[in-house]
This record gives C-alpha cells, structure tokens and sequence, in this order.
C-alpha cells in the first residue's frame, strides 16, 4: 500500500519518572505469634528430622535439602536474609496457589482466593538449617515479633508463614505433565521411557556436577541412563535427557500412587522431571502440482532465520532464496517427500500466501533445521518432531549463538539476522504460571543479541463439540454457530493453553485468525464452524502470559481450518466436530515436496498459528527495509541498528485492535450485570481471544492525509522518562469527526529467572485522554502494562479547542523491577498515530509534519541529547 513515511519525533526530554499507582491493599489477615509457633512447631521439627534421612542417601556427609517457605501476603527482601547465614543458597521465589490457609489466615471473612502466596525457596544444610531454627525459637519468645538487625525480612516471613517444607516428589511432578506421559509410555509398552529433569541450578559448577553426578548414579543403578546435559546459568537451567527403564518408571508411578516416593523422585537435586520435548505442528497434507511463475531473486543479506525443518531447497518456489546452516546434517534423516513443515513456512515468509501472487522478499532466508522425521504413524508417514538425543532448549541455543555470535572461534553465520521466527511449539509444555526453560532461554537470547523473535502460540487439534443435534448444524445461523464454537474453545481453555516458547515475555507471540486472502475451494463434508468470519482460529491457543500479560500480542491470518463432523453412535444431542488431514482442506497456498518434477514445484493448503508467525515474519523483513529507508527522512539518524528489534515489535503491533469482534465477544459471553466485575470480566474475555487484536499492517505503519504516525526510540535507565510532545492539527479543533488515537510502546527486558517479577526493567506511559477527550477502548488498564508491549488504543468525537502550536505530551517511564538496581539502560521504540474516520479539509499528515519540522529546526540552535545515549 502506497503512503507517506512514517514521521520521526525530535529528541525527547528527559525526565523523572512517574510514580506507579499503588496497587496493593493493607496487610492480609494473619494468626498470632502464639498460634504460628503452635501450628508450626511440627513442621520445623519434621523438616530437622528429614536431614537425617537425607544423610542416609549422600553417604554420611553434611546433607543439603531444598526448603520451601509457604507465606501468605507480602514479604520482602528474604533473599538477602538468605546470604547471612553460611551454608544457605537463595533459589528463587515464585507465585503460587496456597492451600486453604487456617488458623487466622481466613480472619474476617477474607476470601482465600484473594490472598497473594508465595514460595520463597532456598537450598541448606543442617548447619544452615539449625541456624534457621535458632532464629524461629527467638522470633517465638520475642515480645515485639522482631529479630536482630539484618533479619527483619525474616522475621516477616515467620508472621506470614502458611507451611514450611522440603521440595518434593510432588512438587517435581505436579504442573509439567511428566505422569501422563508416563503413563502413556507405559501403555505403548516402551521398553524404557525418555524425560527430562530439570536440576536446580546451583550457583557455582562444582555444585552443579555434583548434583549431575548424583542424579546419574541413581539413574545407572536404576538401569538408565543420562543422554546428555545443558547448563546455561544466565536463565537458571541445568537440564539433563534421560532414558529410564520402564520398570522404574512404574514404580515411581506406583509410589506416587501410594503418597509415597523413590530414590529418583526424592532426589534432592532435581526441580522438575518434565516429559521430552513435542514438537507441535498443524497436519499438512501432501501437495498436488502447481505450474511456477519464476520472480526476481533476492540480492540482500538474511534479515531474518527460520528454525523449524528442513526446506526442500530446490523447490522451484525456493531456489536460490535460502541459505541453510545443517551442521549435523539433518539432511541426511529425509527422505523424498518430508520437508513438509520447513518447506511450507520458508515458503510463506518468502511469498506469502502463493495464492495472493505477492512480490518476494529481497533478502534470503537463513535456514538453520531443529526438528527432523521421526516417529512413523498408522500409515507409515513420518512427521517431523525435535531430536530425539537433544535436550530443545540446548538445541535452540547452539542454534542462535551459531547464527549471531559464532562458534568454536569462527564467526557468525547470520551477523545480518535481526528476527528469528519459531513456527513450532512444544506439546508437552503447556504454560502454567511458571515460564519453561525455552521461554527464558529466548528472553535472554532477545535481550543479549537485541533480536526479535517471532513465535506461534501454538495449535491443538482438539475436537470440538456443539451442543445441538448434528442434523441442525446446517440450519443454524451464521451468528450462532459462530457463538458456540467460541464457547466450546473456551470450554477447553485449560487443554488450550500457550505451548512453550510462546509465553516468552520478550517475544512477540502470534496467534491465528481464521482468514486468508486466497479462496476457500471445494470443501466436500468439512464445516467451516466460523462460517468465514475472521475470528480467533478454532486451532489456536487462547489465554494469557507470564503474569497474565497479554498473550499472543496479535493476531494473524493463518488459514480457514476446517472440521470434519465426527460419527459418533447413540449420540443425538450433540455434534461433535473432529480434524481430518485431507488435501482439499481450505488455507492458505504454500510449497510442499513432492513430484518427479526438476525442480519439484508442487503446493499445499496449510492452515494454523504456525501461518501466522511466518507471515508476521514476512512482514517484519518488509518493515526492515522500510526502517532502512526512513533513515533518509528528517531525524532518521536516532534508527539506530541496536533498536531494530524494539522498532520492528512495536511497528508489528501498533495497527491491532478488537474493532467489532469485543461486541461479539460480548454477547456470546455475556452473564450477570454486576457493574464493573462484569466491565472487567468482558476485557478479560476479548483479551484472552483475541490479544491486542488482528493485526493490520498498514494501518500500523502507512501515513494518509487522515492518518498520522510518529516513531521515537531511545534508551532509558531506571528512575527516568522520556517526554515526546505529540502536534495537535488545528484541523480537528471544533470537529466532532471521530477520531482514534494509538500509543504503543515495546521493548526487550533483561531477566531475573530467581525472582518471581521475572522482568528486570518496567516501561509503560499513561494515556494523555484529556487533550483530545478520547477514551481508553479495547484490553483494560492492568492487562496492557504487564508485558514487554504496552499497546493502547483510545477513541472520541467531541469537539475540544485546537489552536495553532498546541502539543500533548507522551511520557515514556522506565523503573526496575525484578532487581534491585537496574545498571543498563533499555532500549525501547513509541510508536504514536492519531486518525480520523473521514478526510478532513487540511491533512492531518502535513499540519503534523510541519510541527515537528519546526522543533526539529529549533532544537538545531540549542544544546540538545545525541542520538542514541541519555543524560543520566
């Protein structure tokens, strides 16, 4: 779409930042000193107990457990208790559902779902330990509640302490699904079961190969083995694949059972045993001839990489457009036919959907294989899935540092690589509450090399049940049918959740909207339940991330999935709908092996969020090229190249919106008017479906005489606030034309994996509504600022007072979160556009771009901050 550049802010003011809204109430009810020492006598004496058991396994010496601290209600700085006392080591703290509390916790009435928990846990010896329960027996006695100086922290944790407790068994196992698949391993009579476990990541490698050594003697004598290791301290992992006969897994199986538990299960070393990692792909059927139109090839270096499989890489689609990095060969495990995945994704970054006949992109593609075939099904075929010898998350990180930093003293192989798409999801962990090890290892890498990567939500190909008789599907109007299959996605929110690494909080997550540009085609007995509205695809994952931010940020077309009813005997009541892999599925027109053609140009119809993230991708390696442009324009200078990812994430963004869909949203889950509990509970609805809304490209990034939109970036340290002073047009004054305006800020946050806020840095700003009399629509007030993107759309008509010079001013706020002190500062990039339903007299364009011109001119003349640095 033809339009005019997007606008550059001159050089913003720095500033003190805002001071945040207090956002927690008075202190949760609490029991008294003489009930917790009543109540918790017990378990600090069991816990003393347990070390001695702990000592029969280790063989005599000092024994090490980890303990977990249960607290209700705020508590601060334990960790730094923590390093007083010799012999202790701080392991994190986390969020958590506490148990129904008792004894006092419940006082007044107070709703027990409401009360904020928190698992402080720590790793220590009897020494520590003793020292521990030294300072409990003191807190009991003390008249005032308090302990020395330095142990104040403490002291809070022993006021609000619910339980005290090793890590264990169920701890291990409870939330990552490692018992289904277990169970699932057993009944397929494997012969021994492949998993991994996660051990705590201790703080120096001595500790860490100490703990490998022992969970591998117990492995070995189990009759396993340890396949292979990753440590990677920067994201608190040390992971280990193991292969364990199936003889000791039913016995870990049984014991669990019994509430009882194994020498592997009660080892103290471990934090989670996780199932091995899935690789998550919609089905692509195989493809049927199609002639090829040749188009230019690429003369630019990689913008962006692919990790996914194989391409077939003389597809007539993908000659001469990809460079592919196979270090280990994976060329090697296919045969003809299986580059399915790979092939289908390279081919919608390059081309988009072929059916739309789009130009191709000018730069290559850098291919590096993470997945390969495995795993043959009833038919024979083989789907492609993650190594099974490769831990994924080390697999992911040999990848990336190979791409952007080099490896074994060689340079990198994509130094030009500024995103890195992931169309694939991990099956076997979905998100819950805590972020997976793939998803902090890509928050690092983001942050670390200052790259965007691009991730799918995720699919499940879940059935689908609607609650009338199959025999009145046909009859049923559009807006029902559209009404229960939302509602049956919904039913299944919890088996729909974002696979990892889609929660990651510094990628950009993408979901699929039920959309494409090409045609429908013959559909023979497959029903579309959306009848074609452009909803959230019935395939993609729904909820939200990492705190309940936002996820996946946007949506995008990725296909019309199709389902077959499914015959089900005897039952009349409901229609349940199932997914086939047939070849006149409808989606969107991709490449795909097969043929005896030279070169193969054969296609395929694919559908799903893997689509999405591809083609969000494509677009993000277009707006690169437009960045590189805009560098030309006034204030260009300021796009510096260590602000490309923050540009690109927040340029991807900034067209979304709900638009019509949160009425619909609306009646379909409409319940009880209860006032703002019901205003709040629709913004959750809409956000959890649909993000920040479908993506619109140029709406977020092409500038018409009725739509402006201005870009600044910049680096902020904690404690400051960039001001941007936004031209109001005299056009609008006294008009009551409706109007919208689109704030969006995005940045890459550095981590803290032992602390539960995660995110070392915190942006946001607060929408300036009152200059324009706009109001906030779309995702609510709390929601928007829990990401790494805060996206804001506000809208109004009324007729304010416009005159000549006047500005709104933006401010951008940073303070650090998940650390005490934050000693870098974050990059960030503003996007800021401001529109009107119809054309106006004057261009709103050029009454802006006159405004800004003459700051730009007088900011020549006076001292001002250089591109790129802050003043501290």
């Amino acid at each position: 779409m033809a339009g005019r550049p997007i606008l550059i802010f001159p050089t913003a003011t720095v500033a003190a930042r805002a001071k945040l809204p207090q956002s927690f109430g008075p202190p949760g009810p609490r029991p008294t000193q003489a009930q917790q020492r009543k109540r918790l006598a017990d378990r600090f004496q069991a816990l003393a107990d347990r070390f001695g058991l702990i000592q029969a396994d280790v063989g005599g010496v000092d024994p090490e457990q980890v303990i977990v601290f249960e607290t209700v209600g705020s508590v601060t700085d334990f960790q730094n208790v923590v390093k007083k006392i010799s012999g202790m080591e701080w392991l994190g703290d986390f969020d958590a559902d506490i148990a129904e509390p008792d004894l006092g916790f419940l006082a007044d009435g107070t709703d027990a779902t409401k009360l904020p928990g928190r698992l402080f846990v720590v790793v220590g010896n009897r020494t520590a330990y003793n020292e521990i329960l030294k300072l409990w027996r003191a807190w009991g006695k003390a008249k005032d509640e308090k302990l020395p100086h330095g142990f104040g922290p403490l002291a809070a944790v022993f006021k609000h302490l619910h339980d005290l407790r090793p890590w264990g068994p169920k701890d291990r196992v409870a939330a990552t699904g490692v018992l289904a698949y277990w169970e699932r391993g057993l009944a397929a009579n494997q012969p021994s079961i492949r998993f991994e476990a996660e051990l705590w990541c201790r703080g120096s490698a001595p500790q860490r190969n100490a703990a490998y050594d022992r969970l591998s003697t117990i492995v070995t004598q189990a009759g396993g083995q340890c396949l292979k290791r990753a440590t990677i301290p920067e994201i608190d992992y040390d992971g280990v694949l193991l292969d364990v006969p199936a003889t000791a897994i039913r016995q870990a199986l049984n014991a669990i059972h019994a509430d009882q538990d194994t020498t592997l299960l009660r080892l103290t070393d471990v934090k989670y045993f996780a199932p091995m990692g899935q690789a998550s792909t919609a089905p692509i059927a195989d493809g049927a001839p199609t002639p090829h139109v040749s188009k230019p090839l690429p003369t630019a270096n990689p913008v962006v990489a692919l990790l996914d499989g194989l391409p077939l890489t003389n597809h007539a689609a993908l000659q001469g457009r990809l460079v592919v990095d196979d270090p280990n060969n994976v060329a090697s495990l296919y045969q003809i036919g299986e580059h399915r995945h790979g092939t289908a994704m390279a081919s919608l970054i390059v081309h988009g959907d072929l059916g739309a006949n789009e130009p191709p992109l000018t730069s290559k593609i850098l291919v590096r294989p993470v997945m390969n075939p495995d795993r043959p099904d009833a038919s024979g075929r083989r789907e492609e899935w993650f190594p099974a010898g490769e831990l994924t998350v080390d697999l992911v990180h040999r990848a990336v540092k190979r791409i952007l930093e080099g490896e074994a003293g060689q340079p990198p192989i994509g130094p030009t690589v500024k995103v890195i798409n992931l169309s694939v999801g991990d099956a076997a962990h979905l998100f819950d509450r805590q972020l997976s090890p793939w998803a902090r290892l890509l928050d690092w890498l983001a942050w670390k090399h200052q790259v965007l990567f691009v991730v799918s939500a995720g699919n499940h190909l879940l059935d689908l049940s609607i609650p009338v008789p199959p025999n009145a599907i046909a009859a049923m109007s559009d807006e029902d049918l559209r009404a229960h299959t939302l509602q049956a996605m919904a039913h299944q929110r919890v088996e729909r959740r974002l696979l990892a690494p889609s929660e990651s909080v510094n990628a950009l997550t993408v979901g699929a909207l039920h959309a494409q540009s090409g045609p429908t085609g013959a559909v023979g007995r497959l029903v579309d339940l959306l009848r074609g509205a452009p909803l959230p695809s019935p395939v993609s994952s729904i909820g939200s991330g990492f705190r309940r931010a936002i996820k996946p940020e946007i949506l995008v077309s990725g296909g019309r999935r199709h389902y077959a009813p499914k015959i089900q005997p005897g039952n009349a009541s409901s229609a349940q709908f199932e997914i086939v892999n047939v070849a006149n599925q409808p989606g969107q027109l991709a490449a795909s092996p097969g043929g005896t053609a030279v070169p193969p140009s054969h296609t395929v119809r694919a559908s799903g969020t893997s689509n999405a993230a591809a083609l969000t991708t494509r677009r993000a390696a277009q707006l690169f090229q437009q960045i590189i442009e805009l560098r030309e324009e006034a204030g260009g200078a300021v796009l510096a190249d260590s602000r490309i990812a923050v540009i690109l994430k927040a340029m991807l963004v900034h067209g979304a919106s709900w638009g019509e869909r949160e009425s619909f949203i609306e009646k379909v889950f409409d319940g009880p008017d209860d006032g703002m509990e019901r205003w709040w509970r629709i913004k959750r609805d809409c956000a959890r479906l649909l993000g920040y809304g479908p993506a619109d490209f140029d709406r977020g990034t092409v500038c018409t005489d009725q739509r402006v939109i201005m870009l600044g970036c910049g680096e902020l340290n904690a404690g400051e606030a960039h001001v941007y002073n936004v031209p109001l047009p005299p056009a609008l004054h006294a008009q009551t034309v409706q109007r919208r305006l689109t704030i969006t800020i995005a940045w890459l946050t550095p981590v803290n994996p032992r602390h539960r806020n995660y995110c070392t840095a915190d942006l946001w700003f607060d929408p300036p509504d009152s200059h324009l009399q706009v109001k906030r629509t779309n995702a609510g007030e709390k929601t928007v600022k829990q990401g790494t993107v805060q996206h804001e759309v506000l809208e109004g008509d009324a007729a304010v007072p416009i005159a000549e010079g006047d500005t709104m001013p933006i401010q951008v706020n940073c303070r650090a979160d998940a650390a005490s002190k934050l000693d870098v500062a974050i990059p960030y990039a503003l996007m800021v556009s401001l529109e009107t339903a119809r054309p106006l007299a004057v261009s709103v364009y050029e009454q802006v771009k006159a405004v800004l011109d003459r700051i730009r001119e007088a900011a020549r003349v006076r001292p001002s901050i250089r591109p790129g640095r802050t003043r501290r």
